[in-house]
């Protein structure tokens, strides 16, 4: 069978391209452009402080007419090079990325950080190693043990089947470095340092510091915006977030919602604090999970604040019924 027949009968019965080691040297092959989803529109980059850019999401949720682009890439031009902070949802989504750096600075690509492995943080990784195949990838470890454990292929599939196979053509391409956290570098005179504050959305979740410009990429760690924690801890996330309120940092980048000071820090912990505190109470009056949610939402952050997130009226029963099973663990632990 000839190697266009072939790969014409894998996408009819759904194999997709998903398997990095044995395709990755066809990432340049032209045989394989008649099975990209398509190009995904400019857009352009947001400049936070002097070092830092973010590219903001087209929406809060993943959609064939967002092409899965419903997080901000970040990313860092130093005089050495430049530091992506997450890829997106898709090689689509990543060469768009790539882009819109080349409109900022001529300086190559020379560190990928993917903050957790959630698909919308790596699956862009693809575009950037077939710009440069010695591009370094770093996540922690414990990302990097999830989505060889069955995440990958999880999230490949997430994102296919949400935005109407759009990301079709994406290679999984894992991180091949790790951040334990603790680590201090410097890149073309721009300092960096890498926090791990252990579980919180996810137990894999890393900080990026931009120490130039007091600035930190926070991942998925704190957001506007109620959509997962099935992965996270609330006691996790409300200890981590207390730890980077206490930094001498200016900017926060959130992979969803807008860059802010530390009132994005501050909001991010009145919410799990809210909801967990709340849970702790009423678990131990007998309610259910449906017998807690009216009164949750009746607290005076929920109804001043949180309720004009995006996903608060559709996933805030999730997040009580994620704080039970927490609550649950802690009582009986």
């Amino acid at each position: 069978m000839k190697r266009r027949d072939f790969f014409k009968s894998a996408f009819a019965m759904g194999a997709g391209l998903v398997g990095a080691s044995a395709l990755r040297p066809l990432y340049a092959s032209q045989d394989l452009e008649e099975f990209r989803g398509p190009k995904v529109p400019d857009i352009d980059a947001v400049k936070v402080t002097e070092h830092c850019y973010m590219i903001p999401a087209m929406g809060p949720h993943p959609t064939p007419d967002n092409f899965g682009m419903f997080s901000n890439p970040g990313f860092v031009v130093t005089d050495a090079g430049v530091v992506v902070v997450d890829t997106g949802s898709s090689v689509q989504i990543g060469e768009m990325v790539l882009r819109q750096i080349k409109k900022v600075t001529d300086k190559p690509v020379v560190k990928l950080i993917n903050t957790h492995f959630h698909g919308d943080h790596w699956l862009g990784n693809h575009a950037f190693v077939e710009a440069n195949p010695d591009v370094e990838i770093y996540a922690h470890q414990l990302c990097i043990d999830n989505l060889k454990s069955g995440q990958d292929k999880f999230w490949f599939d997430f994102m296919q089947s949400n935005t109407n196979n759009k990301i079709t053509g994406t290679v999984i391409t894992l991180p091949n470095k790790t951040f334990a956290g603790g680590e201090e570098f410097e890149v073309g005179g721009v300092k960096f340092r890498i926090h791990h504050f252990g579980q919180m959305h996810t137990v894999s979740d890393l900080a990026v510091e931009v120490v130039t410009d007091k600035l930190v990429y926070t991942g998925d760690m704190v957001m506007r915006r109620v959509a997962n924690m099935e992965d996270g801890s609330y006691r996790g996330t409300i200890d981590g977030l207390s730890k980077m309120a206490e930094m001498d940092i200016k900017h926060f980048v959130p992979m969803h919602g807008k860059a802010d000071d530390v009132s994005l820090i501050n909001e991010g912990i009145e919410f799990m604090e809210t909801i967990y505190t709340s849970v702790e109470e009423l678990y131990d009056e007998g309610l259910s999970d449906f017998e807690m949610k009216p009164i949750i939402m009746d607290k005076p952050f929920m109804k001043d604040v949180a309720s004009k997130w995006p996903g608060y009226d559709s996933a805030l029963g999730k997040f009580i019924v994620v704080a039970i099973k927490e609550v649950e663990k802690a009582m009986f632990s």
